[in-house]
């Protein structure tokens, strides 16, 4: 039986990244750098937070993905620029009430893509479908 997801935004997931990011910028100035080199990670920490925002929780970058199938052990993510990808759900993925990762092997580029989805990125009744089959597969009926 196929089970189809469509992923808004997350706050959740924007306030957490917006923490860890901001936690490391922090720290920086306690570090014993030099102040050209403090400047630079704290760009490179900007940068990650603004492309992970964009990408994961906007859902406005092109590799953003925003839908996702799933049947049996297989996974098709569709991005925001219209393209699918083809994978296996990976060992690793993980459900909780609060938090679901799910790590999608694509062989078709040799890498895993993995997704943080958190309760307000899906509608209730959607989220808990999604953690139950995280948890059993297809072995349980809607």
């Amino acid at each position: 039986m196929n089970q189809h997801f469509s992923f808004s935004p997350s706050i959740y997931l924007a306030a957490m990244l917006c923490i860890a990011h901001g936690a490391f910028l922090m720290v920086l100035p306690l570090l014993d750098l030099p102040v050209w080199s403090r400047l630079v990670l704290a760009s490179v920490v900007l940068s990650s937070l603004v492309y992970y925002l964009r990408r994961e929780v906007w859902l406005q970058a092109p590799s953003s993905c925003v839908e996702l199938t799933l049947e049996e052990n297989a996974a098709l993510l569709t991005l925001r620029d219209g393209r699918q990808l083809h994978g296996e759900i990976a060992r690793g993925s993980l459900a909780t009430p609060y938090l679901a990762v799910l790590n999608v092997s694509l062989p078709q580029r040799q890498r895993m893509r993995s997704l943080t989805i958190l309760p307000d990125s899906l509608a209730t009744d959607s989220f808990r479908q999604l953690r139950v089959w995280l948890k059993w597969g297809d072995q349980v009926a809607q």
